[in-house]
C-alpha cells in the first residue's frame, strides 16, 4: 500500500467518525428537547376559591327599582287672611303643634263689629218697611173687591210690597257677609299639624289673602322622587315600596306609590313619582333624604347566574361548570336580566351545578381546577 493510499483511507475514516459524532450529538439534543417539551405540555392545575364559584339552585327573583328623594307633608297649606285689617295677635310660632279648629291669630274687630251692627239696623228697617207695604197691599186688595179703589192702585201696592221684600233679602245677605267677616277675624287651624313658618306678626296690616303662616301635617308624609322614564314605564299607582329615612337608622318604612306625574321635568327629563309613607311617626319631618325600592316584577323557583359568569364565543352564550375537577363548557340561553343586570335568568342548566362566577380571563374548557378554601 502506497503512502498516498494510506493518507486517503485515514482522511475518510476521520470524516466518518466526525459524521457519527455529529449524528449522536444531534440525536441526544433531540431527545433532551423532546423530554423538555413533554414536561411543559403537562398543564398546571388552576386553584379557585369559593368566592369565585356559584352553585346553581332554584331561587326567587325580584326586579327592584331604586329611588331617592325628599320627604314632604301630604297636607300643607299657607294660612291666609280672609279679611283685611290689622292683626291683633298671632298665637303660635314655628314648630308649635296645633289641633284642627285651634285659634292661630286674631284681627282687630272694632270696624267689623260696627259693620255688623250697621247691617242689623238696615235689616230691621227693611223688615219694618216690608211689613207696612204688606198691610197696605192687603188693604188695597180688599178695597178692590168692594169697588172702592181701582185694580191699578192694588197692583201698585202689590209691587211696592214685593220690592220691600226684596230689600229685606238684600239687607239680610249683607248682614250675613258682615257676620262672616267678623267670624273670619279669628283665624283657626284647618287641620292638625305643625306650624312651619310664621310670616306675619302682631300689629301688621294685611289685605285679603295676606299670608299669616304655613301649616304642615308632618305625621303623614310622602317622598317626591325624580325617576328616569325607562323606570317609570314599569311602575303604577298602588305598588308597594320600602324606604329608609335620614335620621331613623335602619328602620324600614312601608310605602305605596300614590301619584305619578303625567309630564317630565324640563331639562332633566325625569318624572316625579310620589311615594306615600304608610307608617305614621311623630318624628317625621319634611325635607328628609329618603332612599327606597319598588319591586316591579317577581318570579319564584327560577335558575339564575351572576352576570359575571356569562361568557360568549362563536357558538353563543355559555358558562364554565366544574365536573370531576375539570372545566366543562355548558351552553345556556339567557331569558332576562334581574336586579338591575346583576343576575341573568338562564335555561339549559341543572340545579346543583357548580360554575365559575368570577370574570377570570383565559379560562377554557378542559382545564383542571382545584377548589382551595381561604381562611
Amino acid at each position: 500500500m502506497t503512502t498516498k493510499r494510506k493518507i486517503l483511507i485515514g482522511a475518510v475514516s476521520l470524516v466518518v467518525i466526525a459524521a457519527g459524532g455529529a449524528f449522536a450529538w444531534k440525536n441526544g439534543a433531540t431527545t433532551r428537547s423532546q423530554s423538555a417539551s413533554g414536561g411543559a405540555t403537562k398543564e398546571r392545575t388552576l386553584e379557585l376559591i369559593p368566592a369565585e364559584l356559584h352553585t346553581i339552585e332554584p331561587r326567587g327573583l325580584v326586579d327592584t327599582i331604586r329611588f331617592t328623594g325628599a320627604t314632604q307633608p301630604i297636607e300643607q297649606t299657607i294660612v291666609k287672611a280672609r279679611v283685611s285689617g290689622r292683626l291683633a295677635d298671632v298665637l303660635v310660632r314655628e314648630g308649635d303643634n296645633v289641633k284642627e279648629g285651634q285659634i292661630l291669630a286674631q284681627f282687630e274687630t272694632r270696624e267689623l263689629q260696627a259693620r255688623v251692627d250697621e247691617r242689623k239696623s238696615t235689616v230691621d228697617a227693611a223688615r219694618a218697611d216690608a211689613r207696612w207695604t204688606a198691610r197696605d197691599r192687603a188693604n188695597k186688595e180688599a178695597l178692590v173687591d168692594r169697588n172702592i179703589v181701582s185694580r191699578a192702585t192694588a197692583d201698585q201696592a202689590r209691587a211696592a210690597a214685593e220690592n220691600k221684600n226684596s230689600m229685606v233679602a238684600v239687607a239680610e245677605a249683607q248682614l250675613e257677609i258682615a257676620e262672616k267677616n267678623l267670624g273670619d277675624a279669628v283665624v283657626r287651624a284647618p287641620f292638625d299639624g305643625v306650624v312651619g313658618e310664621r310670616i306675619a306678626n302682631q300689629g301688621e296690616s294685611l289685605p285679603i289673602d295676606g299670608k299669616i303662616l304655613t301649616l304642615l301635617d308632618t305625621s303623614h308624609v310622602e317622598v317626591a322622587a325624580q325617576m328616569p322614564a325607562a323606570d317609570v314605564v314599569r311602575m303604577h299607582t298602588g305598588q308597594v315600596a320600602t324606604l329608609t329615612l335620614e335620621g331613623f337608622g335602619d328602620k324600614i318604612f312601608n310605602g305605596r306609590i300614590t301619584r305619578i306625574s303625567p309630564t317630565a321635568l324640563p331639562g332633566s327629563r325625569s318624572i316625579l313619582v310620589f311615594v306615600e309613607i304608610l307608617d305614621r311617626h311623630e318624628s317625621l319631618r319634611g325635607g328628609l333624604f329618603a332612599t327606597g325600592g319598588v319591586n316591579v316584577k317577581e318570579k319564584a323557583h327560577a335558575l339564575a347566574v351572576p352576570a359575571s359568569a356569562m361568557r360568549k364565543d362563536d357558538q353563543g352564550d355559555y358558562v364554565l361548570a366544574i365536573e370531576s375537577g375539570v372545566l366543562v363548557r355548558k351552553p345556556v340561553g339567557a331569558v332576562r336580566t334581574w336586579s338591575r343586570g346583576e343576575l341573568v335568568e338562564v335555561k339549559g342548566l341543572e340545579s346543583g351545578m357548580q360554575i365559575v362566577s368570577a370574570s377570570l380571563p383565559g379560562l377554557r374548557a378542559g382545564q383542571r381546577v382545584k377548589i382551595v378554601d381561604v381562611k
